[in-house]
């Protein structure tokens, strides 16, 4: 074997390697600093609240874990609901604070939602002969000065390797129904891969 077929070789199985790495030990990077941020945030309140030497290494993860699971419990009750309602619309009031809030909480219900509720109905918008993958995120929206009786569809176009996107409005006929769902589309959108050949275009 010559050396320019074994550096090939090499360089072939470090790409495959890190191909088959990457995403394993990014989740995993993630997961270990999520989980060590807020063991250190929510660390330092149980120690406040616990004897000298009660404290256990974990006891401020496990506790912001059960602090999530009971704020969405009482995230039910009537009382807190309005309690909630009552606190955005104060928010609303601050203008640089109004545009924050509201980003962050839109972001929250996103992830919030399960699987095709969260993303949105996978479609096909057509681009000046190109199809762009999007989802529906809005059945009918009326535009202030639009002749279309507000018969148009809020469609978010993600981009490629990265976070962003648009959100178009569009007229109905714009758009192209996908016959997959959304978390294969939004997969093949962001890593820039196919959809598979039975992603059916309907209309």
């Amino acid at each position: 074997m010559s050396r320019k077929n074994l550096f090939e070789r090499l360089r072939n199985w470090f790409l495959q390697g890190l191909a088959l790495l990457a995403p394993l030990v990014i989740t995993i990077a993630f997961l270990v600093w999520l989980g060590r941020s807020v063991e250190l945030f929510m660390g330092d309140l149980v120690r406040v609240l616990m004897p000298d030497g009660w404290y256990l290494p974990g006891m401020g993860l496990v506790a912001g874990v059960a602090l999530t699971v009971v704020a969405g419990l009482i995230a039910n009750l009537f009382l807190v609901r309005w309690l909630l309602r009552l606190a955005e619309r104060v928010l609303d009031r601050i203008p640089l604070v109004k545009s924050l809030f509201q980003g962050i909480k839109d972001v929250s219900r996103f992830f919030a939602k399960d699987g095709d509720e969260g993303l949105g109905r996978p479609v096909a918008v057509d681009v000046q002969g190109m199809l762009l993958v999007g989802f529906v995120m809005q059945e009918r929206v009326a535009l202030p000065g639009a002749d279309d009786g507000g018969d148009r569809v809020a469609v978010f176009l993600p981009m490629s390797y990265q976070l962003g996107g648009f959100t178009v409005y569009l007229a109905r006929d714009r758009i192209r129904q996908l016959d997959v769902g959304a978390d294969r589309a939004m997969r093949a959108v962001l890593t820039g891969g196919s959809l598979g050949g039975d992603a059916g275009l309907g209309r």
